[in-house]
Parts: C-alpha cells; structure tokens; sequence
C-alpha cells in the first residue's frame, strides 16, 4: 500500500495539513509519515549506531574467533582461521556511564518551582509540594524508567523525544452488598427524612413482586451498572444475603511520560527546525487488541476503525524494516510483533475556519486504508504547546537531527582498540604454537601437542617457524592512548583527563539534561492543574492552585539543580565540614538554616538513612512543641522532666514552654499554688537555661566576647 503525491511548488495544495478539516486526508498523513521515516539517511543512520555500540558485523562469532564457514561472502579469512574478533564495548561502556551520572543527578536533583513574578511566591510553594508528590509518588517508577531511556536513547543516538500526555484508564471492579449495609443505609435515610422511599427498601427487596421497583431505585445510585446484573444482585441478597456487581472506575488519572526513540517511535518532516514548530509530528505503537477495544470506551476510539485494525495484528506497515531494527544480542534479532496492533498518532498544528491556530491529532492504522482513522479531535491542552519535548545531546546547528551519538564520534576509537587487541591476542596465539615447517617427503602433519609423539626420519624434519618480531608494549600504549584521548573528549573519569576539565564536560551536559526536564515537568505540572480534581490538589498542597488557561499556561517556572562535584560524597563531605566550621560559626544574624544544614549533613553520609530520620521543619517544631506540652502535663502530675544535656533547641523549647504556661489557665493555677510543679518547673527551666549557656559559651570561646544580642 503506498500514496504517491505530487505538488507543484507554490500550488495552493503544496501543504495539505494548513487547514484544519473535520475528517482527515489519512492518505496524506500517511504520505507524510514514510517521508518523515525515509528522507536522507534517517533509519542508515539509525542502524549503524546501533552497529557500532553492540558490536555487531557480518561473519560474527559467538567465540570472538574469525571462521570462513561463517562469512557471508564466503571468503577466507584474514589472517588466519581461527583469528581474534574479539568485541571492543567502548562505546557501550561509555554511554552507560554517562547514563549513570544523568540518571542518579536526575534522582538527587532538587526541584525547584518559582513564581514568573512577586504575586506567585505565595502558590509557589504548593506548586513545589504538588510537583514532590507527583515526582516521589505518583509517577516515580515510570520517571526512573523513562529517564532511562532517554538518556540511553539520546547518547546513542544524538537526540531523542519525550511525549508529556495525560493517562486516563478505565477499569472494572466487583462490588460486593449486603443486606445488613442496605439497613444502615436505610437507617440513615429515615433519620434525615423519616418519609424517605428508602425505608422500604429492604422489605420491597425481599418480594419478587417488588423487584422492578427495586431496579428502579438501585439505578439511580448506581447508573454505570447493567440492568442485568442489577436484577442478579437483588435475587442474590434476597436469597443469600450478598449480592455483587461490577463497577467502572478511574484506574489512573494522571499525567504519562515516554521516551520515544528517534524513528521508530517518533518522527517529523525532515524540514523541521525547532519541534514546537514542527507541520505535523508522528508517534508510532503497538497495541495490544484489548488495549484497541479499551479506547473505545475510555477514549472513544471508532470502533469500525478498531475492528478493521484488530485484522493487522502481527503485521508492520511497509516502511517499517524489521532488518533495521538491531538488537543489543550477538545473534541477529527481528523485532516481534506477533498480536500487536501498529497504531500512528499524527500531531498537527493548523488553522481553523476562523483562522486561529491550534494543534489536532489523529489516529490512524498504516495498514488500514479507505481513509479510516480512529480518532480525529483538537488537542485540549491548556499549555497549547505539542505534547513533544526534545533532548538533544549536543547542539552544533539549530535542527534537531544535527546532533551527534557517541558511536558517530569514537567509532574509530573503538576500532583501533579492537585491532590493537586483535593483534595482541593472534600474537600470543603465534609464541603459543607457531607454524610447523615440515619436510614435504612427510606429507600431511600429524597433530602437535603437549607430550604427543611424532615418529620423524630426520632430526629436522619438524621444525617451528619463528614468530614476527614486535614488541608488545607498543600495542598496549596504542590502546592507552585511544582510550586517554576518548576519555578527554568526553570528559569521563580518567588520570588523563584533568578534574577541572571533566567537572566542566560533565556539568555541562547536566544543564542541557535538567533543562529538558524543567520543560517537561512544566508540562506535566499544567497538565496537572488542567485535570486533577480541585479537591486532590487541595489534600495534597493544602492550598488552591490557579485554573483558568491563562495562568495555567505560564505562571510558573521549574528548575532542577545539581553540581556534578556531589556525586563525590568525600567533596560533599569536606564541604559540608567547611560550612560547619568555617561558615556557621560566623552566622550570627541567623542567615544558615540550621535544619536544613543538619538534613544536608545526614544526606550525605547516608541518603537512605536520611530518609527515616529527618522529618520537615514543621513536623519536627509540632513534635518538639508537644513534647513540651507533654513535659509540663506529667509535671502538673508530680512527674519529674528528662533532662537533657547540652540541648541545641533548648532555647526554642524555653520559649515553647512559657508560651504553653501562659495559655493554659490550670498550669498558671499550678504555678501560684502547687509547690511541687513549682519547683518541678522551675528545675526544667534551670536544665533549659544550662543549655543555652553553653551554647553561648561556644561562641565565648571562638569569639573572646559574648555577643550582646545573646
């Protein structure tokens, strides 16, 4: 199946997707797709990096040896049979590095979300709240996953996509009632209107004569569930007590990301610049038939097209080439799609009938023809942006695809490690065993070996020939020096590369990293104030965030920070040292946050340890406030405090103490005429104060002096 069009440069049908038309020309966009896919080099290109990286050539072994059986043309192989072919990971290596470092920043990297003005300070902070339970909660494993992904993705291959959309999935689940819940229900209802149809409900449940009224009032609490099983149920809690029916509900309700992998599951014209100005972009995948049928109750999908699709599970469209798609195994891999369902959604930016643009998709199967599509709609989103952030690895020119993967770059590294250590190996395998000269009167050679007897005429008639001279060291101080001028280039970690050249490489592509997350977690949060319910953004940031689409669109910026130097937890250590000795004591205005210095402290020497020992600020002033309170109510009972040395919050806690006393009427009471709880708090005080006193002591002994305002 193909389409063939030909314009006419400056015909006013060069760009068929300008205006927005109720039914699409799916014909076109599938035109637009295999131009996308095909135009220069895009899947070569593709292939070859995925070549490069996994080692992959024709005539490959699984022993690393070179043999002629095993070559595609069928000529002998040189230098001998037998020969090295060993598999240089270089560049698997070094991308699974870099990964490493992306991926753990990306898991450490503080989000910051900031009002665009003054005014949005105050629902900045919920913003932050509201981005933390979604990071940490809701969508962890899916970002671990996906960023994966990406940067594996983008370092292969140069650049790559995230697609930010919002997930909606329905579900069914079973519901079980009783007889005794119907009677509380019913108990309720009389209570609130003692002339409520419900108080007979129970009883009309128990006659058959009363069941279609009975259908009736179930119906309008439960309006999803067939008449059917509604029948069923009621039979069921007439006779047993227990009935059950099956409910539709929300399974997920929140925003989806994916990292889609350049030309096989995204694509754009070849012309397009920058992605947000992309005619038309195209994400490509398979479905499951039961993922197909799905979407046409959740997302009403058509279901003829549906039905016509389910018919090409296993098959591909003919611009997908399954020779294309390399694999990390050594044995050739073809991509499998056995009971999958292709399935293209067409992004497209265009003009209504009142000349205002706005992005629609679509969704059609390559292999279903007769301009049949699944879906056809305006993209509602309030950022109004395509659901499409790109990440690209390096940027030499403003396209795109004019970002280079690792392979592209150290292939020839890899290439001369490999012959170096090809060369090595067939050396040794020469000193091993060389070649035999023997005596043509002898004919063939019997077999050499270890202790093997070799029946000879003549003392020389076997003889081994002497290896070529060469000096090994000279190989491996080739292979230092391609790996030294790799390391250099990339700036890994190596005692060729200078720290200050590798701190520099390395942060620099954390900034481009975190400045595509920043664009995608914009996104994602506004998406999030779009469709979220009012009141589960409430529950969770204890505030109301804006709705409405203007200052959705914009009104707050994201940031991810982190300094590459903190993946060394001995500098984080030293730093953090430098702080406590240098810098805090100098702190007399009250500039360093000491919580968050001490959550610092315990991060680093063990992050997991962090995570159940610190509590936040205010959970953590709301427990020292009550345990005050507890200390003065089991003192107003004769029970004396624990005291504690040396306490650092012994201030704050003295002045929690006197605000407690002075609020409750009893404790004031207890003060003028308890001698017991007099003396007991005044102890508690004395401890409090000792406390403080050699806080300030400290600073004596630094300063010399005893700061006035102490």
């Amino acid at each position: 199946m193909s389409y063939e069009y030909q314009f006419t440069p400056g015909s006013p049908n060069t760009d068929r997707l300008v205006h927005y038309q109720d039914k699409p020309d799916i014909n076109y966009l599938s035109w637009e797709f295999r131009r996308s896919l095909y135009s220069g080099n895009n899947m070569s290109r593709i292939d070859d990096n995925d070549a490069v990286r996994f080692c992959k050539w024709s005539g490959q072994t699984d022993d690393g040896k070179k043999w002629s059986n095993t070559g595609q043309d069928g000529k002998q192989v040189f230098p001998f049979e037998g020969a090295s072919d060993i598999r240089v990971r270089l560049i698997d290596s070094t991308i699974n590095e870099l990964v490493a470092t992306l991926t753990t920043s990306f898991e450490r990297a503080d989000l910051k979300v900031s009002g665009v003005d003054i005014q949005d300070a105050a629902s900045a902070e919920a913003a932050t709240d509201l981005m933390t339970w979604i990071r940490e909660n809701k969508m962890k494993a899916e970002l671990q996953r996906e960023s994966e992904l990406l940067a594996q993705y983008c370092q292969q291959y140069g650049w790559a996509v995230v697609h930010v959309c919002w997930d909606q999935k329905i579900s069914k689940r079973i519901q079980t009632v009783t007889m005794q819940q119907i009677q509380q229900m019913v108990q309720q209802a009389a209570q609130q209107d003692p002339q409520s149809p419900l108080i007979q409900l129970p009883a009309m449940i128990m006659s058959e004569e009363h069941e279609d009224q009975v259908i009736a009032i179930f119906e309008q609490y439960l309006p999803n569930v067939y008449k059917g099983d509604l029948r069923k149920m009621i039979k069921d809690l007439r006779t047993t007590g227990t009935g059950e029916y099956e409910e539709e509900y929300v399974q997920k309700n929140l925003p989806s990301i994916a990292a889609l992998k350049p030309f096989d599951e995204v694509a754009f014209p070849p012309e397009t610049i920058n992605l947000q100005d992309a005619r038309v972009i195209f994400r490509r995948q398979y479905m499951t038939e039961v993922q197909m049928r799905a979407m046409v109750v959740s997302d009403e999908w058509d279901e003829e097209f549906v039905n016509q699709a389910a018919l090409t599970q296993g098959r591909q469209s003919w611009f997908n080439d399954i020779n294309l798609v390399s694999t990390a195994l050594n044995t050739a891999g073809a991509l499998r799609t056995d009971h999958l369902i292709e399935v293209v959604y067409a992004y497209v930016r265009q003009i209504d009938e009142k000349g205002v643009p706005a992005i629609y998709f679509t969704v059609f199967c390559p292999l279903v023809g007769d301009q049949t599509f699944g879906k056809h709609e305006l993209l509602d989103y309030a950022h109004g942006n395509y659901p499409f952030v790109d990440y690209r690895r390096e940027r030499l020119r403003r396209r795109i695809m004019e970002s280079r993967g690792i392979p592209e770059l150290s292939s020839t590294d890899q290439d001369e490690i490999k012959a170096q250590a090809d060369s090595m190996r067939d050396r040794t395998a020469f000193t091993t065993l060389p070649p035999i000269k023997v005596k043509k009167r002898i004919g063939m050679i019997n077999k050499i070996g270890p202790a093997v007897q070799l029946p000879v005429t003549q003392s020389d008639d076997y003889e081994f020939m002497t290896p070529p001279a060469s000096v090994i060291g000279e190989a491996v101080e080739v292979m230092d020096r391609a790996y030294a001028r790799h390391a250099n280039y990339f700036g890994l970690n190596h005692e060729a590369v200078s720290p200050v050249k590798s701190q520099l490489i390395q942060q620099q592509n954390l900034n481009n990293w975190f400045g595509t997350w920043s664009i995608v977690f914009s996104q994602v949060f506004q998406l999030c104030l779009q469709y979220l319910p009012d009141e589960e953004i409430k529950r969770v940031t204890g505030s109301q965030l804006p709705k409405n689409i203007s200052d959705i669109a914009g009104q707050f910026d994201f940031i991810l920070r982190f300094d590459v130097r903190d993946l060394n937890p001995d500098y984080v250590l030293e730093k953090l040292k430098a702080i406590s000795q240098f810098v805090v004591p100098l702190d007399t205005g009250g500039v360093i946050d000491r919580n968050k210095l001490i959550m610092a402290i315990t991060e680093a020497i063990s992050p997991t340890a962090a995570t159940d020992l610190i509590t936040d600020q205010t959970s953590a002033s709301q427990k020292m406030y009550k345990d005050v309170q507890s200390d003065i109510a089991l003192m107003m009972l004769g029970t004396e405090a624990m005291y504690t040395q040396n306490d650092p919050a012994a201030k704050t806690k003295l002045q929690y103490a006197q605000e407690i006393v002075s609020k409750n009427p009893k404790a004031q009471q207890a003060v003028k005429s308890d001698p017991l709880f007099q003396k007991l708090m005044e102890n508690y005080a004395k401890n409090l104060q000792m406390s403080i006193m050699q806080q300030q002591n400290k600073q004596i002994g630094s300063y010399g002096v005893k700061p006035i305002e102490s």
